[in-house]
């Protein structure tokens, strides 16, 4: 039975977020391992005695203090908080996006903490405005009607429904059970609906999350998944408090967060790229992300979750604190754990070669046509090793801009495959769009999957993972992206790639990279890509990038007598189609604030064969990663026969062989791969 049908609210306050039963440890900790906590809550009431807060800068204290006064129970602190709250509701209701659920959570939180002290009038005026501010984000659709898989909607949810705990029956009228999307722009409904609403929406959306979240994966990029993944803690601990639903418990998927972001961080505290990248200051100074780690480490006792917990410089979040955060058992140590993994259900594969400033090289194929904020880069590639060398390149400087459109969601800004066809014509949505020569839109039925019915349908199919396989000091993955082109310019794309560790130093890797082509006419030309940040350098078929204390060596090793040419620096870094897109960097001072370890790049590598009129091309690449100063590693070498290819450098062989001819190499190091096959 749905839990929209059997839920019992919580008798009494608190009941959002905190029990009464809860108090007691949670003053416990403000005793011991939370004193730091409870001393910031503390200066900040010391502050807004001095200084009554504006009406704007009301919002986060009021939320703190109303906590400070759980915590204390003193009549002073109960006082602060509601001299914050008068402020906080001289703000006008608000449905703008961060705007209202912001508002929501401090007025909603301080009703129901603070409910037994505030005079009748202000509770009273506290509670009707909860549900006007709850309806408004309804009324401007920020809570998406029909939209479960991505979308606003899960960043107004956790605050809608502490409005519907927080006010409960209190002021009378009839339950509305209808477990049904509210119809828009209503007067304020009764409080149980929204209750009702939320767990509705949560039902659908967690059904989507949990595809993903059950192979530690996640629809959305690694920023862009941060939005998620900090408000599904809330939405436990409210059906907890409020309903007694036991949601951490039945969703114990969650936990696999924490690999998730783990295997993608890189050594300058952010993630490897794709999708959209919004992240403006290092992972570790973000309360998202704080929250969710801290349940998960909490909740599900687990080790690299506290690694991460035990790591996080975060202010203001001292609620979040006390309630997802006990600071009990041992962290990982990050070094145990295999250096590859392969996240199926997004088709990532990930090889680093530590988990601190080695190498981190990821590649992507994956199985369903997302769109909204990812990109349209399957089987690409990205590495970083000590600094930005194989580069996911633009940057978000907007949704829905110029550059967004035309050049950074598009195939054209990755380390994977664009074949120009000048018949082709590119549309996103109803948008005309510059011709990168890349991966095909979905427009219709809708421009992105939206329900967990979406997964399975056959128009939002994409890339596919053939096969991964690991091995000693190694790891193989191959993706099929021949679905992801219109088969009028494309008929086969499969890119195998074996990541080498270790090579050809301790904490690199390096990557063999085999990509199988076929166009659908003569006379189209296809192109595997490599983009840098900096102008790279050439030197005969090798093109060597380097950046900060990274230096990577593209060898070409196929086709033979390949046309390499670099394209790019001022006003060609964005190039398309004979126009440049450059990113906007005055429209976001996000943008500008994360610009210092955010590089859009400027230049990039464009590799064909040499006859431009076969419809089969074989691209052989070897991508040597290492330190700057590293001494240059022997040119490699190509050998081919009937069986297959072998690459070797140095001591180093590693042969990429057809199905059912794979040998023994031998050598001080060899590694045999037999490739997979649609």
């Amino acid at each position: 039975m749905s839990v929209t049908t059997t839920w019992k609210l919580a008798d009494g306050h608190p009941r959002v977020l905190v029990r009464p039963n809860d108090l007691p440890i949670l003053r416990r900790r403000a005793q011991t391992t939370h004193k730091r906590e409870m001393n910031e809550l503390l200066s900040l009431a010391e502050a807004v005695k001095k200084e009554k807060p504006e009406p704007n800068a009301s919002i986060g204290p009021t939320f703190r203090l109303a906590f400070l006064y759980l915590l204390s129970g003193e009549k002073t602190h109960a006082d602060m908080a509601a001299l914050s709250l008068e402020q906080t509701l001289k703000l006008d209701v608000s449905g703008e996006y961060g705007v209202g659920s912001s508002r929501l959570k401090s007025v909603a939180c301080a009703y129901d903490w603070l409910h037994a002290t505030l005079p009748e009038d202000l509770r009273n005026r506290a509670g009707r405005r909860a549900l006007e501010q709850a309806q408004a984000l309804y009324n401007s659709e920020e809570v998406e009607p029909e939209s479960f898989l991505a979308g606003h909607g899960v960043n107004q949810l956790p605050y809608t429904l502490m409005a519907g705990l927080a006010v409960g029956d209190d002021f009378g009228g009839e339950c509305v059970a209808c477990a049904r999307p509210m119809p828009m722009g209503r007067e304020p409904h009764h409080a149980r609906d929204y209750v009702n609403d939320a767990l509705y929406r949560m039902e659908r959306m967690f059904a989507c999350y949990r595809h993903f979240m059950e192979g530690a994966s996640f629809s959305q990029s690694y920023a862009y998944s941060l939005a998620y993944i900090g408000e599904i803690p809330y939405f436990f601990q409210l059906a907890e408090s409020g309903l007694g639903l036991p949601f951490f418990q039945e969703h114990a998927w969650f936990a696999n967060a924490a690999p998730w972001y783990t295997y993608a961080l890189r050594s300058d505290e952010s993630f490897i790229r794709y999708g959209d990248y919004f992240c403006r200051d290092g992972i570790f100074k973000g309360g998202y992300l704080y929250r969710a780690m801290a349940a998960i480490a909490s909740r599900y006792h687990d080790g690299v979750a506290r690694w991460w917990t035990n790591r996080f410089k975060v202010s203001g979040c001292e609620p979040d604190a006390f309630i997802f955060d006990s600071r009990e058992g041992k962290e990982a140590r990050l070094e145990t754990l295999p250096r590859t993994r392969h996240f199926e259900p997004m088709g990532i594969a990930i090889a680093r070669g530590d988990f601190a400033n080695g190498t981190l090289a990821a590649f992507k194929c994956s199985p369903l046509y997302l769109h909204n904020h990812c990109h349209r880069d399957q089987n690409s590639l990205t590495v970083y090793h000590k600094g930005e060398l194989a580069i996911d390149a633009g940057a978000y400087d907007g949704y829905e801009s110029p550059h967004w459109k035309n050049y950074y969601v598009r195939t054209i800004a990755h380390n994977t495959l664009v074949v120009h066809d000048p018949d082709e014509q590119m549309l996103m949505r109803s948008w005309p769009l510059a011709n990168d020569g890349g991966q095909r839109f979905v427009n219709f039925p809708h421009f992105a999957a939206k329900r967990f019915e979406d997964i399975r349908k056959e128009c939002f199919r994409d890339g596919r993972t053939l096969a991964y396989r690991e091995g000693a000091g190694f790891s193989y993955v191959c993706g099929d992206a021949s679905n992801c082109y219109r088969p009028e310019k494309l008929k086969r794309f499969l890119r195998h790639v074996v990541f080498v560790l270790d090579w050809p130093h301790p904490a690199a890797v390096s990557l063999v990279v085999l990509d199988e082509v076929e166009v659908a006419r003569s006379g189209l030309v296809p192109r595997i890509l490599l983009h840098t940040v900096g102008e790279p350098e050439r030197q005969d078929a090798c093109v060597t990038a380097r950046q900060d204390g990274g230096r990577l060596n593209m060898h070409v090793l196929l086709p033979q007598a390949a046309t390499i040419e670099a394209l790019g620096g001022p006003g060609k870094e964005c190039w398309v189609e004979g126009k440049n897109f450059p990113v906007d960097l005055d429209a976001d001072e996000n943008l500008r604030r994360s610009s210092a370890w955010h590089k859009p790049g400027e230049w990039r590598v464009e590799v064909s064969p040499a006859d431009k009129h076969a419809l089969k091309a074989t691209f052989l690449t070897l991508w040597e990663t290492s330190d700057a100063n590293a001494p240059a590693a022997p040119l490699p070498a190509l050998e081919a026969d009937a069986s297959g290819w072998v690459v070797r450098q140095g001591d180093l062989a590693v042969g990429l062989f057809k199905p059912g001819l794979t040998r023994k190499l031998g050598g001080k190091r060899s590694i045999s791969v037999e490739l997979a096959i649609p």
